[in-house]
């Protein structure tokens, strides 16, 4: 019902800006409509961007650094579509909701990788950093703007400046055209890492919490925060091992409900590693190890506490519970890579319960490293593909799974850079490809027809544009063609 109703309003809004167009009340008012997206001029806030503007020097060391910026991103883009088309061609993958058409357009609400609201802000701010540091560098040239203004379709989606083309294309010089063609894609690698330097930096004050990932009790459901176990705070998978005691689990949720747990803690064999004393002694996939040396193991972080100061050749005794009965054996432990180990492949087991710190934690580091992925070719393909392949936002119930002594608006402030951030990243390098009317077009044009003349630029122009935007197509086509 509310993707009729939004359709019936967007297409009643679509036949009244035509309406409107047809009688031209809207070029009275100096708004233009290119389908359903209006363009609403206005002269207000030029007086702001030539303050803005007014440091040239600064704009001018901006719009040459971007020339460079450009040509690395289009290197680097259009490698990766080539290889995409490889990939495409000789391994064509399955229809799924990745290869999904609507999640081709950076459409937030549409694209379902991307969150209406957050994708929204990081979407606006996007095009107005764009538009308006193409209009900011165009006055810093002594290059007249016309006039800037809002895009609207039903909503605001964005802002726009529109510089003297003919000024900018006929009596200004090539270096000039090419630092106000790139001053768009390096504000948006500014913005990105300004908004990226925040989320890094906010991510400093959230912290895992104990919360249910996963429950064969009926009574518990993901996102569950667990604030006691036995009349225990717990903050941590440490307290989760110190609150356990006795055979009795109670855990007492954020919402003040009490839910008692029974069955067996431990860890679980998942996998065993052929050759090593585990696989030797008999030990099954499936079993739940209790106890390490007379210890009791509750959490998978007691198990590895255990197994931590141990040498190879030193014997443990294990016990452990088979689906039926319980048992003890002992291991003798074997060197692997400098540590003595049983040779298992483990998860936690608590009654049937799997908290979320290890998640989060994951989540948490992964995050974390992310500045330092950007060493190498595959980490900046991580963060463009991130919001599809690991982290889409702090929405619930991930964010059951953390907990921030600045409150909940932390979370709000996270999602807004981080949104802010990938898509600046993102629509920075996609206007970094060699295809009109991207910036990275007008920027290739521009250099090929210094070395090779008006016609090869031409030419050389809609090659790359052909094969840029026909590999677009056949990403969409190609995994969802019937087989």
């Amino acid at each position: 019902m509310n993707v009729s109703l939004a359709i019936t309003v967007f297409i009643a809004y679509w036949i009244a800006v035509d309406i409107l167009n047809r009688r031209g009340w809207l070029e009275k008012r100096n708004i233009s409509a290119y389908g359903p997206i209006l363009m609403i001029r206005t002269e207000r806030g030029l007086n702001l961007l030539k303050k803005i503007a007014s440091y040239r020097r600064l704009w001018l060391i901006i719009g040459n650094i971007g020339i460079p910026a450009v040509f690395a991103g289009m290197i680097f883009m259009f490698i990766l579509i080539l290889l995409m088309d490889y990939a495409l061609l000789t391994s064509p993958p399955p229809p799924s909701d990745i290869t999904s058409p609507r999640n081709a357009l950076l459409i937030p609400g549409v694209n379902q990788y991307i969150p209406l609201l957050w994708g929204l802000i990081g979407l606006i701010v996007t095009l107005v950093v764009h538009e308006f540091s193409h209009a900011v560098s165009a006055l810093a040239e002594n290059i007249r703007v016309k006039s800037m203004g809002v895009l609207f379709a039903l909503v605001p989606i964005g802002g726009f400046a529109e510089p003297d083309e003919e000024k900018l294309m006929k009596e200004s010089d090539r270096s000039t055209r090419l630092r106000v063609f790139s001053s768009g894609v390096i504000s948006n690698f500014i913005t990105a890492a300004l908004a990226f330097s925040i989320f890094f930096y906010l991510l400093g004050f959230i912290s895992p919490s104990v919360a249910i990932l996963k429950s064969e009790n009926p009574d518990l459901r993901t996102g569950d925060v667990v604030v006691e176990i036995n009349g225990y705070r717990v903050y941590s998978m440490e307290d989760v091992s110190k609150a356990v005691s006795g055979e009795e689990i109670i855990l007492t949720l954020k919402d003040g409900r009490k839910v008692t747990l029974e069955g067996i803690t431990g860890v679980k064999v998942v996998g065993l590693l052929e050759g090593y004393p585990a696989q030797e002694a008999g030990i099954k996939v499936g079993w739940i190890i209790t106890s390490v040396d007379g210890v009791r193991v509750n959490t998978l972080n007691d198990f590895l506490n255990a197994l931590k100061d141990r040498k190879p050749g030193e014997t443990v005794k294990i016990e452990y519970y088979n689906g039926e009965s319980f048992g003890k054996l002992d291991l003798q432990l074997k060197e692997s890579d400098g540590r003595a180990i049983m040779g298992v492949q483990v998860e936690e087991y608590f009654a049937g319960v799997a908290f979320s710190y290890y998640y989060a934690s994951n989540v948490l580091s992964t995050l974390k490293n992310i500045p330092s992925m950007l060493l190498n070719p595959a980490g900046w393909l991580f963060i463009i593909s991130m919001p599809i392949i690991f982290f889409n936002s702090f929405s619930p119930p991930i964010t059951d799974f953390f907990t921030s002594d600045l409150g909940y608006w932390v979370f709000y402030a996270l999602n807004i850079f981080y949104w802010i951030g990938w898509i600046n990243f993102y629509v920075g390098l996609f206007n970094c490809l060699p295809a009109v009317p991207l910036d990275g077009g007008r920027v290739f044009y521009d250099v090929i027809e210094k070395f090779g003349g008006r016609r090869k630029a031409e030419i050389a122009t809609k090659i790359f544009s052909f094969v840029i935007f026909g590999s677009i197509i056949i990403s969409i086509a190609i995994p969802n063609m019937p087989r």
